[in-house]
């Protein structure tokens, strides 16, 4: 009895670094950026616009069963145009350093990974730009995120949209949130 455990341990042992795979990767791509904004007081009209995303992943991978966690570190970049009551457009920004931590769950078909996507997403603002928001936003941002994507060969394309559960403004009566639709690039190693 000892034998047949001790034999099925060693076969397991070598066999584990065959099925996990272990990818690093570069990731860019764009944001379609919409906040969600709630103002007792002050009327502001903030539309859509685009920013980018830019960063490094790491993915750890059992393709027998097809699940993964991929891990990011990413500086977005979350812009608008703000129109005040005076009828101005200003634009605005605010960069994110973003660590999204997703599991994914797709199918392994010879050189090609379709995919689902769900996990958070942690923030923190590093440059925030525009009179609008200067002074009126919060450091700390995070969030859920659901996606979709597709695998080929060394290339990983994917959409994600993510959800902001966190008010980023500090003004009283004045309640923000990020929310995105994120499209992306990335190439393993």
């Amino acid at each position: 009895m000892k034998k047949i455990i001790l034999s099925i341990m060693v076969v397991a042992f070598y066999l584990s670094p065959i099925n996990a795979q272990f990818h690093f990767g570069i990731k860019g791509g764009a944001t379609f950026d919409n906040f969600s904004y709630k103002d007792d007081k002050k009327e502001l009209s903030i539309d859509r616009a685009t920013g980018w995303q830019a960063g490094v992943l790491m993915q750890l991978k059992v393709p027998v069963i097809g699940i993964a966690v991929q891990p990011e570190l990413l500086y977005t970049v979350h812009k608008a145009q703000v129109t005040d009551t005076g009828g101005k457009d200003k634009s605005n920004s605010i960069s994110y350093v973003e660590v999204p931590i997703n599991l994914q769950w797709g199918p392994d078909i010879p050189l090609l990974r379709p995919y689902i996507e769900a996990g958070p997403y942690f923030g923190y603002a590093v440059n925030i730009k525009g009179d609008e928001l200067k002074d009126r936003i919060d450091k700390i941002d995070w969030g859920i995120g659901l996606g979709i994507g597709l695998e080929v060969w060394k290339l990983q394309l994917g959409a994600r949209y993510t959800w902001g559960l966190q008010d980023v403004s500090s003004v009283k009566d004045f309640e923000m949130k990020n929310k995105a639709l994120r499209l992306s690039l990335g190439i393993l190693f």
